[in-house]
């Protein structure tokens, strides 16, 4: 692997919290196309748009101009829905708990791929961790693969969907995580769908992971799996608390710079 995949994918995990002491296991995507794009082994003439956009300016103020508040508090309201995203809360249900919600950004990721030629590819990455009782775990996700297969790096967009009470394995309570993180959730899935119609030179993996708050372990098990491949990641962007305007209500530092700043005109953006 080349020092690229390290030092974007540590800029890219959630470093406030201690990393999982017990690896993943079975780790798989559960859609084989998906594996061979993010390989780069796949023909880009069969991912490229009917009427294909090559002018960066235009395709720019078209993602500006397209992205939808609306849509994104819409998304935010049903997320709510779920009542409790905890990493090891319901998978039977289906319409309260992780098994319901993940399910749900799939089914958006779907329409995604439908609305757009069948473009982009979706699926699951999925594996096995005893995380609050649960030991069976998805991350859902969409491809847009890129137009340029010679150097083959992806990016990753990414934001975790789990909740968690002060009791981090408390799996019956209201977990409702607008801002944590489900203002993160949103904008991937937005993100993801204003992008979709345009193509670009690297493949993007949108993906939102699981097991965050009980300590990283779906972005873990992407860069795991990643890594496993031998797939370099070029750059990558979490999302994690982008609605947060209220320093110590809504984000904690170092997000902000002090307890009580209110900030609604700025993006709080760590990089490595």
């Amino acid at each position: 692997m080349r020092s690229t995949f390290l030092s974007a994918i540590l800029a890219c995990f959630f470093f406030m919290m201690t990393p999982p002491l017990v690896s993943q296991t079975n780790m798989f995507i559960d859609n084989p196309v998906a594996t061979e794009i993010l390989l780069g082994n796949y023909d880009p003439g069969q991912y490229t748009p009917a009427s294909p956009l090559r002018d960066y300016d235009k395709i720019i103020q078209g993602i500006v101009g397209e992205v939808s508040p609306q849509r994104q508090l819409e998304l935010l309201q049903y997320l709510d829905t779920f009542y409790n995203r905890n990493t090891g809360s319901d998978t039977l249900s289906l319409t309260t708990g992780i098994g319901a919600c993940r399910s749900w950004i799939k089914a958006y990721f779907d329409l995604i791929a439908k609305d757009n030629e069948n473009r982009l590819v979706t699926g699951f990455l999925e594996f096995d961790a005893t995380v609050c009782g649960m030991t069976h775990h998805k991350n859902p996700f969409i491809i847009l693969p890129g137009m340029d297969t010679l150097k083959h790096d992806i990016l990753v967009v990414e934001g975790h969907f789990d909740t968690r009470n002060e009791d981090g394995c408390d799996t019956e309570g209201y977990t409702p995580g607008s801002d944590d993180n489900g203002s993160g959730t949103v904008l991937v899935m937005e993100l993801a769908r204003v992008m979709a119609q345009y193509s670009f030179d690297k493949t993007i993996l949108f993906t939102t992971p699981t097991g965050e708050d009980q300590g990283l372990w779906g972005a873990t098990a992407w860069a795991d799996y990643l890594k496993a491949q031998n797939i370099d990641v070029l750059a990558c962007l979490n999302n994690d608390v982008v609605g947060g305007i209220y320093c110590g209500k809504t984000s904690s530092p170092p997000s902000c710079p002090y307890w009580g700043q209110v900030d609604s005109t700025h993006v709080r953006i760590f990089s490595s």
